[in-house]
């Protein structure tokens, strides 16, 4: 994948571009093959230039993706600067496409060109790996642009066609290689472009504001593949909907809020299905139980009887492997710790193909890279999603795993927890933590 060339930020002289410029592109994605391309995922990009808060140019985004996956409303939105103004590394304009069970953010180049000054009949250069070549005029729509082909030295990658008045991208056509050597072509092309009245401006202006607030209360630093808001983030989020609301109404952050209002009446059936799976369970005797584990051996929930157990029900598998990891590197450690005191930790690997004879051998061979990656030290069992029913599976409230189960001496289920922990890197699963150490605590009667 071109990261290094289609991630580049534009850093422009917006002379020629007022506050206010808004322009709006449709995107595809389609996959090459001998029988011809086909669609696999299409998008929408809104881009508008405003002056941030200390008067610096920026250009404000939002892209709503169709098809093959989609990161959160949280990444789907930001700001990109203009005339070399910012202090830090902005986030870069990008989709997620997921591809055989992987997912691939796909960096989108950025509306406004970041070599504005080089745009002259014939002009080449060179930035990094890539040669830039502008080759001709071409009219777009009835805006005239020039052509700009760039290779790497392993040919052609991008042919774009910019009006060098402005630096602003008339159309777009990107090979983008996925997987392993599968190839996909990337457009974009613009629709429209218009200037925002001076009397609207401030009200788009203070809407994409308060949205960027939300955006970095919420901890997001764009590269998280999912949103998994708390009972309290939610409980804020809908508390302040009707303001995001009446601030976006008749700009182009309205479809954006209207996406937020969508996820959290989602985020909140997940949260109630994970809610009552928790209280179904905590303090009643655990369901019965047999995990075969990797060494041949079964565990039962007969035989965790007065023992302190930590159960991870997880998709241990070495593709796709995606951070954090389901997070087993923190309970490696916790494992380490807490093993002298008894505690008893396992890895169940929840995977539906180990109930298929024909493909259990490909599920164990997956899982097996993964533990020689991450160098695993507690024990490993194999579950065809059995015994994570037994236990109430997430999945089926919306909510992902992985789900964390510890069980007391008494045979009773002390904590439940799903999904990853908020982590601080000092302290680990201290939630967890905290809920094994309780749980010796009531077996030597303390």
């Amino acid at each position: 994948m071109n990261g290094a060339l289609i991630g580049l930020v534009a850093w422009l002289s917006v002379a020629n571009l007022q506050p206010g410029t808004e322009l709006q592109y449709v995107g595809s994605l389609s996959q090459q093959a001998k029988t011809g391309e086909s669609e696999v995922k299409s998008f929408s990009l809104y881009a508008v230039t405003i002056d941030d808060e200390k008067g610096d140019p920026q250009l404000a985004y939002y892209l709503e993706e169709r098809g093959g996956g989609s990161f959160g409303w949280p990444e789907r939105f930001g700001l990109l600067p203009l005339a070399g103004t910012a202090s830090a590394k902005p986030r870069s304009i990008r989709l997620l496409y997921t591809h055989n069970d992987q997912q691939y953010p796909l960096p989108v180049r950025s509306p406004l060109c970041e070599f504005a000054e080089k745009l002259t009949p014939q002009a080449t250069w060179t930035e990094g790996r890539y040669t830039y070549v502008v080759t001709r005029k071409k009219n777009v729509k009835g805006r005239e642009g020039l052509v700009v082909e760039v290779a790497s030295n392993f040919g052609p990658v991008q042919t774009m066609v910019i009006e060098p008045a402005t630096g602003i991208l008339l159309s777009l056509e990107e090979k983008i290689i996925i997987g392993r050597g599968d190839e996909f072509q990337l457009k974009l092309d613009l629709q429209s472009q218009k200037q925002i009245p001076s009397s609207d401006l401030d009200r788009n202006r203070a809407s994409l504001m308060s949205l960027l607030s939300v955006q970095a209360e919420l901890g997001r630093t764009g590269d998280q593949k999912v949103i998994e808001l708390t009972r309290d983030q939610l409980k804020s989020l809908q508390s302040n909907l009707p303001q995001y609301e009446k601030e976006a109404e008749g700009t182009g952050w309205s479809r954006l809020v209207a996406s937020i209002g969508l996820d959290l009446k989602q985020q909140k059936k997940r949260l109630d299905g994970v809610a009552g799976l928790e209280k179904k369970l905590v303090g009643r005797p655990a369901p019965e139980w047999t995990l075969k584990l990797t060494d041949g051996s079964t565990f039962t929930s007969d035989d965790a009887k007065d023992k302190v157990v930590v159960l991870h029900f997880w998709q241990y598998r070495g593709e796709p492997l995606n951070e954090p990891y389901g997070q087993i590197g923190y309970l490696d450690f916790l494992n380490n710790k807490r093993k002298k005191l008894g505690v008893r930790v396992i890895g169940v690997n929840v995977d539906e193909r180990f109930a298929n004879p024909d493909q259990k051998n490909t599920a164990l061979r997956s899982m097996k890279k993964l533990l020689e990656f991450m160098n695993v030290g507690y024990d490993m069992a194999i579950d065809d999603e059995t015994a994570l029913s037994e236990f109430g599976d997430p999945r089926a409230t919306g909510a992902p795993l992985p789900l964390w189960i510890v069980i007391g001496h008494d045979g009773k289920v002390a904590h439940h927890h799903t999904g990853f922990y908020d982590i601080k890197p000092d302290e680990g699963l201290k939630q967890l933590d905290d809920a094994v150490i309780e749980a010796i605590r009531r077996q030597k009667g303390k």
